[in-house]
């Protein structure tokens, strides 16, 4: 392959250089029938490719003959000068001859430099080569090794969230056991005492069921059982759910639902909870006197649920990061309790639907959730 391509330059070389003789020769042969300035301009050029085929840079003894042509021609123009035309066309022909010359004397030692630098490239190509394998080897183990460990990972996380919930629910039956007074009447020091024992015991049941859900829909065992599903039905019930947590703030929970039914193809019980979990989130980090609303509408053919407040907000750094698990906003920490997984459940949960979840917010101002999920054939097929 290397051979056929040096023959192929050599071919193409030898014939710029016949193309770049006859252009001398021609203005020679024509230098007492044709102007005089022609036949310098024709040298002129025959020199410029001549150069360009035997140099990287043009020397100064081209540029100096093109001075010397160029100028010549201009006074071919008004003045006789066949002797002068004569002498420069001479003098180019010289200087062609000295160029084959230095071109024929270098070029063993051209292609001797050739084939070394063919080889050194040949040797790093070959280098480089062996080192990509080795460094794409090298992360195949360590993806094989990370992978082994992410599944000790979710099972270890599996079993350990299983093994607490046993004793988790004893201690919560033995807590409801004390509060209704199985063991005897309760003061009111000890009532507080239980109820804040209570509540620490329902955080830490939602904190390893949000795990055990995380953990199943990871390793691919969470199922989606879908139905046309009526999202205004849906949003309407969990208005009525959530209004008692924000009449406790005062806050103006409503909904501005569209005119039709919107419908949805999805798991009813999982999209219940996704919607839940914003809306619970909005009533949550908004403060007294202000506004939840829950918006439904048709975008393209697919419905679309919006979930906006007046609440504190986040900036747009933070906005990027909420889908991760544990993350919490800085202002999310100082006004609630929560475990920083219900947003990345809820995001994992919409895209096995098919569909899209977003955020925007500002700091102060508050945020919208905006969920896109995939119509109901049912419902198009009724249409």
């Amino acid at each position: 392959m290397n051979q056929e391509a040096k023959r192929h330059n050599q071919v193409k070389r030898i014939d710029r250089i016949a193309i770049a003789v006859l252009l001398v020769f021609l203005g020679v042969t024509v230098v007492f029938s044709f102007y005089h300035s022609v036949l310098c301009l024709l040298i002129v050029f025959g020199l410029r490719f001549l150069y360009s085929l035997f140099y990287a840079r043009i020397p100064k003894t081209y540029w100096a003959l093109s001075a010397f042509g160029a100028a010549l021609a201009a006074y071919s123009l008004f003045y006789e000068s066949g002797v002068a035309v004569t002498v420069f066309a001479v003098a180019a022909l010289l200087e062609c001859l000295r160029v084959f010359m230095i071109a024929l004397l270098n070029y063993p030692s051209t292609v001797r430099n050739l084939e070394t630098l063919t080889q050194e490239l040949e040797k790093r190509v070959q280098d480089r080569t062996t080192e990509l394998k080795a460094a794409n080897s090298e992360l195949q183990r360590a993806n094989t090794k990370l992978l082994e460990l992410d599944k000790l990972k979710s099972a270890f996380v599996s079993q350990a969230s299983h093994d607490l919930r046993t004793p988790l629910t004893a201690i919560k039956g033995s807590l409801d056991n004390l509060m209704i007074g199985v063991a005897g009447p309760l003061n009111e020091k000890q009532t507080r005492i239980l109820e804040r024992a209570q509540r620490s015991v329902d955080r830490l049941t939602f904190l390893i069921n949000d795990i055990l859900d995380l953990n199943r829909i990871e390793s691919g065992r969470e199922k989606l059982q879908k139905t046309d599903v009526s999202l205004t039905t849906m949003v309407k019930g969990l208005i009525q759910e959530h209004k008692p947590a924000a009449d406790q703030k005062s806050i103006a929970l409503d909904a501005e639902l569209n005119g039709d039914e919107v419908h949805a193809w999805a798991d009813p019980h999982k999209m219940e909870r996704v919607i839940g979990e914003l809306i619970g989130n909005a009533i949550k980090y908004t403060p007294e006197q202000g506004r939840v609303t829950v918006r439904l509408s048709l975008q393209d053919g697919a419905p679309c649920v919006m979930v906006s407040d007046t609440g504190v907000g986040m900036s747009e750094e933070e906005s990027k990061k909420i889908w991760e698990r544990f993350y919490r906003t800085a202002n999310s920490q100082h006004m609630a309790k929560g475990s920083g997984l219900g947003l990345s459940i809820a995001k994992e949960l919409v895209e096995m639907h098919g569909g899209s979840i977003r955020a925007t917010s500002e700091a102060g101002r508050g945020s919208t959730f905006k969920i896109t999920l995939p119509p109901s054939p049912v419902k198009e097929t009724a249409i």
